[in-house]
């Protein structure tokens, strides 16, 4: 945007008593040559000079050779789409043509580009607005890097609030950029526009707050505009009439110079008495001094806003383009208007004093005829649009078009919460009956992009009440994403879905089969329904897995095999087949996702998992979409887990909470389960209960699926704590639910029942641990799970004891040599040699320690090592307690970077795809390089690779 236009009666007042504020703009830009960014606010009453303090910091910036952009609110343009943004940002993406606008739009600032360009109300996949705001980020960050960056936005408490929500992603990632955000709002602007609370909390402290100018100051502008002999009478009544306000100072003073009397005939008690509503009414008698029209001229410029060209105010007001252009130039010389085009007020006050003396129906009527001549100019449906939201609702049934028009464009251009506020005032109008279903389905899609609960109402409401096949299933696929933690919503829907799929079936199979997937989605989540599950399950086996919905639903189709007790050979070979389409790494159905991974986690096909994961994790990190790193961190996690890899278990676990904040307490839930588990699997419980605690799942959990995982890991937790009994209580709670949604988890199927097992033997209860035990490892063998069957052998073998459980362990052991997952070889391994220890066979039992002592290692399963190093002491052997070092010495943020960094990727992709700024990425490396000792990111992939051989070492210090 230009450089905002300002009277120069106004600068002329503006810098006095203003050196300490001065003084502090100058701090600010110090601190961003610095690379320390920062969010500035001037925060003031209308009038006290905070447009002129901007202009001022832009002035000392640029001499400073900063870039400077520079952007202004207001309040006709608060529906526009990204409007505070582009004014920001076109101007230097217009100027910088072919290579250098290539260069601003490198990497994920590509993902801002729909902000910037054209889009069609009919795009196939509109941008996330997570992902506008990542690339809007990358956007700046780039342009920074040439030269130190301010972002001068003034009167931000009239920003729309798509550009808010990129202001306050950027807030919190200053650190380490040179940019600084310079923001001049209004006193109250938090109470009055709550969204930007965040954004001004951001800001350093002390925030800038103009004082009203000082009684020497006062003089002197009296005695400027009146005369010295002026100026010692009148000053002090000016002060009072005013506050001090200097734009309040200078309109009084012109008024008084538009009177033309000598400075010994003005009385101050006259003075005195033109507070700011004489003020202002003064100023609206001055403009209608002009005649009927200039009123009229003003009006239109008020109502038109930014959109206030020549021509359009001509058309809006009724006058001829020549009067026009009189009217403007005579309001210019009475500092009504600025000039220029468009036309613009010299103040906000003044234009507020303009449109608030618009009685509210000539209003509406002004804002609606503004929106049939942009309309018929051709102008952008937005701006349209704009107008119409300040209209009375008459049932109009172009209004209702032209606003879902815009609300169209507003989706596809990453702005849902604009689409919303559009969306909702199209059915204020209202639209026609046969229209509204389909307006709350667009309300609710956009709702359910920025994570509003009231988006599942409005999609049930479309659902129920349109009469279009497509649309209510369109809106129950939708709804089915919300409706997972709350089996009473599921249950109400499940009729509509068997509806909705009757109806679509000869339409759109591919949409039909979405709503099957859907449907049966609610089913798995719902435990009133285990066996209407299986029944819809089990007939999309031979699906041939040709699109996305038909592998959708083979996945259900694995699920159901597993759960069934089939062969995890089969199980695996459908899991792959629904794997196999390409589309399983960017469907937004995290479902289809999450079945494939937990069947061939248990089919132990952990690398087959863990590529497509890795795949599905790029293209969330490449779209900017911290919801769909969440959706596949926690389950590669849940894989890392399974494999023994604690520590990247942990990474993914701590990337999935990290990306995006969950906003129902069943996502929490299951982002929250690799992270516990790996924590307390490494010894941290203190940290796993913290992370169970913040996300409210220390206490009773609903009885929905993924709260039987976190009964498991919970149960974990306590059992490694010494707490058996609340242990117990967990999982005997966890058997009843699983009976309730027959083994649809295997997880319950398996790992629990082991896990009761062993606590029921800690507790003494041996002949109940027993049985469970033979139970579990029945079901395991009919499974053909190795992983599942050597752990069932190993708890076993310890119930039973003596000869027959030291023979029930050794084939523990031997059957989990065949497993990938090394954390249950491990624990079979150090309970075997402590067996063979306490057995006497102490050079035996050493050899088999040491292996497990390294597996143990290898996992990061820091308790299971140190028992391991205690047999190894008793067995007489003298092992050391390996000390945290090199790659092992890593916090989980540091080996998500390394690993980034060792796969060649550069710190400004890594904090990209990390969601991070530059300087967290550099911090991060610089604590790799000295814990690994290295100087440079040449040694890392070499140091990353030669960590096996270094943990394989021999830990044990010696024979026995």
């Amino acid at each position: 945007m230009s450089e905002p236009r300002s009277s120069t009666r106004a600068s002329q007042s503006a810098l006095l008593d203003r050196e300490a504020d001065i003084a502090d703009l100058d701090r600010s830009l110090a601190a961003t040559v610095d690379d320390d960014g920062e969010v500035l606010l001037i925060e003031g009453p209308p009038g006290i000079g905070k447009s002129r303090l901007l202009a001022e910091l832009r002035r000392r910036a640029r001499a400073r050779e900063f870039t400077v952009v520079t952007a202004r609110g207001g309040e006709v343009e608060q529906g526009v789409r990204f409007g505070i943004v582009r004014q920001l940002l076109e101007v230097p993406l217009a100027s910088d043509r072919g290579a250098r606008r290539e260069e601003l739009l490198a990497g994920a600032a590509r993902l801002a580009e729909p902000v910037f360009a054209p889009v069609t109300p009919d795009q196939d996949d509109g941008a996330t607005a997570h992902a506008i705001l990542h690339g809007l980020y990358w956007l700046v960050a780039n342009l920074a890097e040439r030269a130190p960056l301010v972002l001068s936005v003034d009167d931000v408490h009239w920003a729309d609030e798509p550009s808010v929500r990129f202001l306050v992603h950027l807030a919190h990632r200053l650190a380490g950029m040179p940019v600084l955000v310079a923001l001049a709002a209004r006193t109250g602007t938090e109470r009055r526009r709550p969204e930007l609370r965040p954004l001004l909390l951001e800001a350093r402290s002390p925030v800038l707050r103009p004082r009203p100018l000082q009684a020497a100051a006062i003089e002197h502008l009296v005695a400027a505009a009146l005369g010295h002999e002026a100026a010692a009478v009148l000053s002090v009544a000016c002060e009072e009439a005013t506050g001090g306000n200097p734009f309040l100072l200078t309109e009084l003073l012109g008024e008084i110079r538009r009177e033309g009397r000598a400075a010994d005939e003005i009385e101050p008690d006259v003075i005195r008495r033109l507070g700011p509503d004489r003020i202002a009414a003064a100023l609206l008698l001055r403009v209608g001094l002009l005649g009927e029209s200039a009123p009229a001229l003003a009006r239109a410029v008020a109502v038109l806003g930014e959109q206030a060209h020549l021509p359009t105010c001509a058309r809006l007001a009724g006058l001829t383009p020549r009067l026009t252009q009189e009217l403007a130039d005579e309001l210019v010389s009475l500092a009504v208007l600025e000039r220029g085009d468009p036309l613009r007020f010299v103040h906000p006050i003044v234009r507020a004093a303009i449109y608030d003396d618009i009685p509210t129906a000539q209003r509406s009527e002004l804002h609606a005829r503004a929106a049939r001549l942009l309309a018929d100019q051709q102008a952008d449906p937005e701006q349209v649009a704009v107008h119409l939201l300040d209209t009375r609702p008459t049932g109009d049934p172009g209004v209702v078009s032209a606003l879902r028009e815009a609300a169209r464009l507003a989706l596809a251009g990453g702005a849902p919460d604009t689409a919303a506020v559009l969306l909702q005032r199209a059915l204020d109008e209202p639209p026609e009956e046969r229209e509204g279903p389909s307006i709350r389905f667009e309300l609710g899609h956009a709702e359910h992009e920025l994570g509003r609960l009231t988006a599942r109402d409005h999609l049930l409401q479309a659902a129920i009440a349109t009469d279009d096949p497509v649309v209510r299933a369109r809106a129950l696929i939708e709804l089915a994403v919300d409706t997972q933690s709350d089996p009473a919503r599921q249950r109400s829907q499940l009729e509509l879905y068997e509806r909705s799929a009757r109806e679509v079936a000869d339409l759109d199979r591919e949409l039909a089969l979405q709503l099957q997937a859907a449907r049966l989605g609610a089913l798995l989540f719902n435990p009133d329904h285990p066996t209407r599950f299986e029944d819809e399950a089990d007939k999309y086996g031979d699906l041939p897995g040709q699109t996305p919905a038909e592998c959708l639903l083979l996945s259900f189709a694995a699920r159901r095999l597993l759960a069934r007790g089939e062969r995890l050979q089969l199980v695996g070979e459908v899991a792959e087949r629904a794997a196999a389409h390409p589309a399983i790494t960017t469907h937004r159905v995290n479902f289809w996702r999450l079945n494939i991974t937990v069947c061939l986690i248990e089919a132990e096909r952990f690398d087959t998992a863990e590529q497509i994961l890795t795949r599905a994790l790029g293209r969330a990190q490449t779209m900017g979409s911290p919801f769909g790193i969440a959706g596949v961190s926690w389950l590669r996690g849940l894989v890392r887990h399974a494999r023994g890899d604690l520590r990247g278990a942990e990474v993914d676990g701590r990337a999935a909470l990290d990306a995006a904040t969950p906003n129902t307490r069943v996502r929490a839930a299951s982002w929250s389960i690799p992270l516990v588990r790996a924590l307390t699997d490494s010894g941290r419980t203190a940290e796993a209960g913290a992370v169970l605690a913040e996300h409210d799942l220390d206490g009773e959990l609903p009885r929905i699926l993924p709260m039987g995982l976190i009964l498991l890991a919970r149960a974990r937790l306590h059992a490694t704590t010494g707490d058996l009994q609340a242990a117990r209580a967990d999982l005997e709670e966890l058997q009843r639910r699983s009976s309730v949604f027959r083994g649809l988890s295997p997880l319950i199927t398996f790992e629990a029942p082991l896990a009761l097992v062993s606590v029921r033997r800690a507790l003494g209860d041996v002949r109940g641990a027993g049985a469970l035990a033979e139970q579990t490892l029945r079901v395991a063998s009919q499974a053909g799970s190795s992983r599942a069957v050597g752990a069932a052998l190993r708890e076993s073998g310890l119930v039973t004891g003596g000869p027959e459980g030291l023979d029930l362990l050794q084939r523990s052991v031997a059957t989990l040599r065949s497993s990938p997952g090394l954390l249950w070889r491990a624990e079979a391994l150090v309970d075997l040699g402590a067996a063979l220890r306490r057995r006497g066979s102490r050079t035996d039992a050493c050899d088999v320690l040491r292996e497990g002592l390294d597996l143990a290692h290898r996992c990061g399963a820091v308790p299971l090592a140190d028992r391991a190093v205690d047999e190894l002491r008793a067995a007489g052997a003298r092992p050391r307690r390996r000390v945290a070092t090199g790659a092992d010495a890593l916090t989980a943020s540091e080996r998500r970077v390394a690993e980034q960094a060792a796969a060649g990727m550069t710190n400004k992709q890594i904090a990209q795809a990390l969601f991070v700024t530059l300087r967290t990425v550099e911090m991060h490396l610089s604590n790799v390089y000295a814990k690994l000792a290295i100087t440079s990111r040449e040694d890392l992939s070499a140091a990353f690779g030669s960590r096996s051989a270094n943990t394989s070492a021999d830990p044990s210090g010696g024979a026995p």
